[in-house]
């Protein structure tokens, strides 16, 4: 998965590059790399409800990258791409969350 992070916002989706080689029908969403700046900013970290906005804000941007509240003709499922670029983006964001908190914790 594709991920860059960016300051002050940080990319926190990003669709696989490597998912389009890896499936043989590849959803729309996933034909190219794609990532989201997430702004968290004029957030509040520390807080329960810092870090459920935060949450939240993730949520959409990888529905938005992954293409999972995008319609296809036949069917109203969520394809597997779909979703599977979905967790990804996720546990990427959380992960490059806890680094930006990891080093501000640390004076960086």
């Amino acid at each position: 998965m594709t991920t860059r992070l960016v300051k002050p916002a940080f990319a926190a989706i990003a669709a696989a590059g490597f998912a389009a080689a890896a499936f043989a029908a590849p959803a729309p969403a996933l034909a190219k790399a794609q990532s989201i700046a997430i702004e968290w900013r004029d957030l509040n970290l520390e807080t329960p409800e810092g870090q459920r906005a935060l949450d939240r804000r993730i949520d959409t941007a990888a529905r938005k990258a992954c293409g999972m509240n995008d319609t296809r003709t036949g069917t109203r499922f969520v394809s597997r791409d779909a979703r599977d670029c979905y967790q990804k983006a996720k546990v990427g964001a959380r992960a490059q969350v806890a680094a930006i908190r990891e080093e501000s914790r640390l004076g960086g």
